[in-house]
């Protein structure tokens, strides 16, 4: 029949060969033969959510409610055919906007599913076309980030710009969106689980993922005391060892990062890591440590406590230890007992001794400090304390290779005395720890710094002074797949910068990323080398900023009721 209408291009299904959904999860077809329906495979974790919209067209591709009645079931993959639908429309266009039918599923169990479509009447003419979406969000990748939030990556299909989405109750903007892949930024949230929901604002579609991403501590976490053991320690001079605890997963092995610890002690002591107080959180770095050095400044034994995600779960996980605080008429003690040097470096190391008298800093004290074993030159053979009890020398090394000892003797009778050390850390033996910095990505905003550490290889690990650290940076672009052989061609480098340098006397070293001036989209790429084959890679991203959304057209659906996927005997609506 000349000029008549004509189907839209049809994609054959049957129950026994499902089609799989079109990569996009959006997709124009038609009920062009009598009693046509179409089906569809689909795969979905549990503890998900989905949903099936369908849109009744005309031939002329708009909107109607006097042509197809579109109706939707869903079934699991192993069912027989002729089983009635666990889940399906009863009705057509039972949401809106206009002539729009869907069905939302909670999914309980995983597995293969199978989507029907269909008209109502179980006609079928050329002019009864329709729209379809598909909206799953299956998985999100890292599905663990710190408290203070980073990018995560959402695989699914049917996503596209202008749709929202939150991370518990709060909006997260995208950073870029596509059909399967949207890059949102976690905002900053207390430690625990949290969904992650995607929504259609103008046909009210959504997809959940149930308690998706881990913030901070799992419930199944642990913290370990890693040191804590000290000597009697003078009030007002900082224990010999400091305080040292690590998060780790279950399997006692993973670290995780970005977990909330809350520090409390005595009265008597204060902690480093609070600024001097005697409380506060901390969150534990990449690598799942978090330390603190504890300084007594009253008489008696002082408890200290690292608790894990204080209030989020019951009973919380804590460790503890104990320091016993002592007084004399004359004390001495140094700020750092002891510090671990790479071999080969030529650095000065700065000593500080504290004098005090019953826990009063002592004032123009001579301090005589002499290396007692080892190669090196002291600054000068004493100093004079100051208002704050303080006399500072410092130690130079020249191509170290072997530990060092210096004594730091109240004058003039030389006692009491303190020692302190300097040991040689080999490069075999040196380690590198990410801190921070990894995982990020910008749309325009400068890069946080990437810092790494330096340790040696002992349990807890030292930290190594001067140890020699590089810095590869490549900034390079991405080339997208322009064949159809799936091969994606090699990105394009457009730039390759060097930066060699030394871990200060913590055993930190950081560099900040930077595009150099590429525009978007690039990865900037920062591979860090150390010891003997130490390294970490950071690939970082920099995205083009997605433009401003206005508000959609449309008007939102109306809640509806959501289907749970489970075996049950309803009715199949007679089409």
């Amino acid at each position: 029949m000349v000029s008549n209408t004509q189907p839209v291009p049809h994609i054959a299904t049957s129950w026994s060969t499902p089609a799989p959904l079109p990569a996009s999860g959006d997709w124009n077809s038609s009920f062009s033969s009598y009693g046509d329906m179409s089906y569809f495979l689909v795969p979905a974790q549990a503890n998900r959510t989905l949903s099936v919209g369908v849109t009744a067209l005309d031939e002329s591709s708009n909107a109607s409610v006097s042509k197809a009645q579109p109706i939707i079931g869903m079934w699991s993959a192993l069912d027989p055919p002729g089983t009635a639908p666990p889940v399906y429309t009863p009705s057509p266009f039972n949401a809106l906007p206009f002539a729009l039918t869907r069905l939302d599923v909670v999914v309980n169990t995983g597995g293969s599913f199978i989507v029907g479509l269909s008209d109502l009447r179980g006609d079928g003419r050329p002019d009864y076309r329709y729209h379809a979406h598909f909206l799953y969000a299956d998985s999100v990748s890292p599905s663990r980030i710190p408290v203070g939030g980073a990018p995560v990556l959402v695989q699914g299909i049917g996503f596209a710009p202008g749709f929202t989405s939150t991370i518990g109750s709060s909006s997260v903007p995208q950073l870029a969106t596509s059909s399967t892949q949207l890059t949102l930024s976690a905002p900053t949230h207390g430690d625990g689980v949290q969904n992650i929901t995607v929504t259609d604002p103008v046909s009210g579609a959504s997809s959940t993922m149930t308690n998706a991403l881990i913030y901070g501590a799992a419930a199944t976490d642990n913290i370990v005391l890693l040191s804590g053991l000290n000597p009697s320690t003078s009030v007002g001079v900082p224990a010999q060892n400091p305080l040292i605890v690590r998060v780790l997963a279950s399997d006692g092995i993973t670290p995780v990062s970005g977990a909330t610890i809350g520090w409390t002690a005595s009265s008597n002591v204060q902690l480093s890591a609070c600024g001097g107080a005697q409380s506060c959180t901390v969150t534990s770095d990449q690598s799942g440590y978090a330390t603190t050095w504890l300084t007594p400044i009253a008489v008696g034994v002082a408890n200290i406590t690292a608790t894990l995600a204080p209030g989020v779960y019951s009973p919380s996980k804590s460790v503890a230890a104990t320091l016993n605080a002592v007084q004399s008429s004359t004390d001495i003690g140094l700020l750092n007992s002891q510090v671990w040097i790479s071999p080969g470096a030529t650095v000065g190391v700065p000593i500080t001794a504290r004098v005090l008298s019953n826990g009063s800093p002592r004032s123009n004290v001579q301090v005589n400090f002499s290396i007692v074993l080892g190669s090196g030159t002291l600054s000068a053979g004493s100093a004079q304390t100051n208002s704050g009890g303080y006399a500072s020398v410092t130690l130079n090394v020249t191509q170290v290779n072997a530990a060092l000892r210096v004594s730091a003797c109240v004058a003039p009778s030389n006692a009491p005395c303190s020692l302190f050390y300097a040991n040689v850390v080999p490069l075999a033996q040196q380690v590198l720890l990410p801190v921070s910095g990894g995982g990020q990505i910008s749309t325009g905003q400068a890069f946080q710094p990437v810092i790494v550490r330096v340790t040696d290889s002992s349990s807890p690990p030292n930290p190594v002074m001067a140890a020699p650290i590089n810095f590869l940076m490549t900034v390079l672009r991405v080339a997208e797949n322009s064949g159809n052989d799936g091969r994606n061609p090699m990105p394009v480098i457009l730039k390759v910068s060097q930066t060699a340098t030394t871990t200060d006397f913590n055993g930190f070293a950081n560099i900040v990323p930077s595009p150099s001036g590429f525009s978007a989209p690039v990865e900037v790429d920062v591979y860090v080398t150390a010891g003997v084959s130490a390294s970490l890679d950071y690939p970082l991203q920099v995205l083009q900023a997605p433009p401003r959304q206005s508000s959609p057209p449309g008007t939102k659906a109306p809640p509806q009721s959501q289907h749970r996927l489970r075996v049950a005997t309803v009715p199949w609506e007679s089409r």
